[in-house]
């Protein structure tokens, strides 16, 4: 059997390029879908993309459901259906590409779609309830700062409480875009990985969590007028391995001056900080769901939109719609108690009611 179809790898290479230059996605995206193709390619055993019709798109749709993952267990609906989306997108495309136009059966795309009831079921996800401001506190608290590399490890959660700058921006940040005077942060899309390489202006939210931003200004001064980082090196390091010449094995001795690679280090130093106290691991995207929940019972309307900005957001919806949302504690809760708050309002409005209702009843 083909491992591969020389023409499906033409079509595939020039789809990659038109997502990656014609629509701008994500590398990782790309490569995403990429691998979508690839499982179609598996299943068909690597036959020409024109042969798509409904039978082998309904065929695919069933092995797809049988499939197995590496650990052995049956694919997600959600795996599924990102997969049957990338694949509709890619023929979709092929459709009006001149050499396939009118030679893929454009029908038959509809097939590769999963039921109403499993698309809604993929969407669907257990309740991830953010940290609570005392859980974040409790966790920042406890993390030692004896080493320059604790010290690191401490700014860099206290930072995102303050911030909320995304995981994969903060490791891309360099000592230039702090500005310890404003309490700003300018998250250059040149060479900070914002969602969508969107430019963000940031403010620390110090009202969130004083000590944090006592913190973040510490290791701001400890590592520029201590350590003699530059405006160029990254606001966290990583962290310096070296080789010992006794024991010849691999140890940390100190900070680099070099950014890390991606984002994992980050969300280890988020686990060990949790762990410490006894804490269930929460992911660094967590705490914006944390400072929205804060701003919605602290803030106003203006100042709510502040803090969407704040988050890189254009619209106040989309922070609402992305972090907003209530627990169904929190849901029961607030319902329970609605006019709490208007109580004697309520009373005199009550009162006047029934006077009035006696005076009507008299005459």
């Amino acid at each position: 059997m083909p491992e591969n179809n020389p023409k499906n790898e033409v079509a595939k290479k020039q789809y990659e390029d038109a997502l990656l230059h014609g629509k701008c996605r994500d590398p990782k995206t790309v490569k995403a879908v990429w691998n979508s193709i690839n499982l179609f390619e598996e299943f068909t055993g690597y036959a020409d993309f024109r042969a798509l019709d409904a039978d082998q798109a309904k065929g695919f749709k069933a092995w797809l459901e049988k499939k197995k993952s590496k650990n052995g267990e049956g694919l997600s609906i959600a795996t599924m259906r990102s997969t049957l989306h990338d694949l509709r997108d890619f023929f979709q495309w092929l459709t009006v590409h001149p050499q396939y136009i009118r030679k893929v059966d454009g029908r038959a795309i509809q097939y590769l779609r999963l039921s109403d009831n499993a698309n809604r079921a993929g969407r669907a996800s257990r309740e991830k309830p953010p940290p609570t401001l005392e859980e974040l506190s409790k966790a920042l608290a406890a993390m030692p700062s004896g080493t320059d590399i604790e010290r690191r490890d401490r700014a860099l959660f206290a930072f995102t409480v303050i911030t909320c700058v995304r995981d994969d921006a903060l490791v891309t940040l360099k000592m230039k875009d702090v500005d310890p005077k404003r309490k700003t942060v300018w998250q250059d899309p040149k060479h900070v990985r914002t969602k969508r390489r969107k430019g963000i202006n940031t403010r620390f939210i110090s009202q969130v969590m004083p000590e944090a931003e006592e913190i973040v200004l510490d290791w701001l001064h400890h590592a520029q007028d201590v350590l003699g980082f530059k405006s160029d090196d990254p606001l966290f390091p990583k962290t310096l391995v070296e080789n010992d010449a006794e024991t010849m094995a691999f140890e940390a001795n100190g900070l680099s001056r070099d950014h890390w690679a991606n984002a994992q280090p980050v969300r280890e130093v988020f686990k060990a900080a949790f762990q410490r106290v006894g804490l269930p691991y929460y992911n660094p995207h967590l705490f914006r769901k944390t400072v929205v929940k804060w701003a919605q019972q602290n803030c106003s309307q203006l100042e709510f939109k502040a803090i969407s900005q704040n988050l890189g957001h254009d619209h106040a919806m989309t922070t609402y719609n992305a972090y907003g949302e209530l627990s169904v504690d929190e849901q029961f809760r607030v319902i329970e108690e609605i006019g709490a708050a208007h109580t004697d309002l309520i009373g005199v409005r009550t009162a006047a009611l029934l006077a009035e209702f006696a005076r009507r009843t008299k005459s």
